[in-house]
């Protein structure tokens, strides 16, 4: 069992290795663009340390210590890239630019996607720790990232049950693209998509990622949405 997880990585490693050498090729949104393009910025990293964690978090110091974060594996490794080249399509090289939220950056790997995708979008970054982008960032920019387009950047902790700071950030704006990459709990999902749910544009898509059964919560809060659930990746979008 141990060989066979091993052999699929060491593969999916390869593969990402060869498309991030060619992603230019591809129609930017596509499926191989996307594995490749997040290749390209460092693909699957494991064991980042937990320096932050919020004070609302219920865990113990010792479930907190445990294997570190995992970043980078969206598109490939968690094979997610369909789902995103399939819902993403609409709002490609869209006028105007759509206006982008990621909850959960970690290194910022899928900011510098982001802001390669969309080039004259504004593309926020959320996470109760910005210090791990911080420290990647060099890496990112001598691969390229941020030529066009620059992310904002924004603390947020996603098991806060506020409303403020959304609108103050906002200003106005419109949500018409949100990535929740960020806890992975059933509790930080629904408090983050309350907050989130008031500044969604009219024609908006919401990828939830890693959890397999948060879907059946959101169908229930959420009657007027269509929520669909493939494996661990939920997508919602205006019925």
């Amino acid at each position: 069992m141990r060989i066979a997880r091993t052999v699929r990585r060491w593969v999916r490693t390869l593969q990402a290795r060869s498309l991030a050498a060619s992603a230019h090729r591809f129609p930017p949104g596509s499926r191989s663009w996307l594995i490749g393009t997040e290749a390209h910025y460092g693909g699957l990293v494991t064991g980042v340390r937990r320096n932050k964690v919020s004070p609302l978090d219920h865990r113990s110091e010792s479930e907190l210590s445990k294997g570190g974060m995992i970043g980078g594996d969206r598109m490939l490794h968690h094979g997610y890239a369909d789902d995103y080249a399939e819902f993403l399509a609409p709002f490609v090289g869209a006028e105007p630019a759509p206006v982008v939220a990621e909850f959960g950056i970690l290194r910022g790997t899928g900011l510098a996607l982001w802001c390669d995708l969309f080039p004259r979008s504004r593309v926020l970054g959320f996470d109760i720790d910005l210090g791990h982008f911080g420290a990647n960032r060099p890496h990112l920019e001598a691969r390229g990232a941020f030529l066009e387009n620059q992310p904002e950047l924004h603390e947020f902790d996603q098991l806060e049950r506020e409303f403020e700071s959304l609108d103050r950030i906002l200003g106005g704006d419109r949500i018409d693209v949100c990535i929740d990459d960020g806890l992975h709990s059933e509790e930080s999902i629904m408090l983050t998509l309350e907050r989130v749910a008031p500044h969604l544009a009219e024609n908006f898509v919401v990828f939830i990622e890693d959890h397999a059964g948060v879907h059946e919560l959101i169908r229930a809060a959420y009657p007027a949405w269509t929520v669909r659930s493939h494996g661990e990746m939920t997508v919602i979008t205006p019925s």
